[in-house]
């Protein structure tokens, strides 16, 4: 299966509204993001036919580093019924000397309640207050519904970088 384009966007952190504080992302979360990832991605644009084992491999790597240093004072999950609904994980990401959104993924029975956009305005709160200035994302070209909440949360095409 081809991969689809990729666009990289940024945006200049400044105060986000946040109506409720989310629990930090932690290393024993690692299955529960597994299986949340595994869900989120499945049948949509970025679903390349990967299998759970797959999508633990991918949680495993970003928490060994692969993709950066994983932030997890600024990266967030929501939970309900004891199951990961919504994450937003952040890493360092070395080549753009700029944090970088790893992974953003709702499951799909949660979507369109806002999950995602509550999280990453968390993420892009706790940046700031660390100092951050600059937040950076990946999104697949064709993402339609991803594009429109990046945009809509004030990120642009990097023309520096894409």
């Amino acid at each position: 299966m081809i991969s689809a384009k990729r666009i990289i966007m940024s945006i200049q952190l400044a105060p986000q509204q946040s109506l409720n504080e989310r629990r930090t992302i932690q290393q024993d979360d690692a299955e529960g993001l597994a299986r949340l990832m595994h869900a989120a991605y499945r049948g949509t644009i970025d679903d390349e036919g990967e299998t759970l084992n797959e999508a633990r491999e991918e949680i495993h790597k970003t928490f060994a580093g692969e993709y950066g240093r994983l932030l997890s004072d600024c990266s967030f999950a929501i939970e309900a019924d004891g199951s990961l609904i919504s994450a937003c994980l952040v890493s360092w990401y070395e080549p753009s000397s700029t944090p970088l959104v790893a992974f953003l993924m709702t499951n799909p029975d949660a979507k369109r309640q806002g999950h995602a956009r509550m999280l990453l305005r968390q993420s892009m709160n706790a940046l700031l207050e660390q100092g951050y200035s600059k937040l950076t994302l990946v999104v697949s070209e064709g993402n339609n519904p991803a594009i429109a909440l990046y945009r809509n949360l004030g990120f642009t095409v990097d023309p520096q970088i894409g």
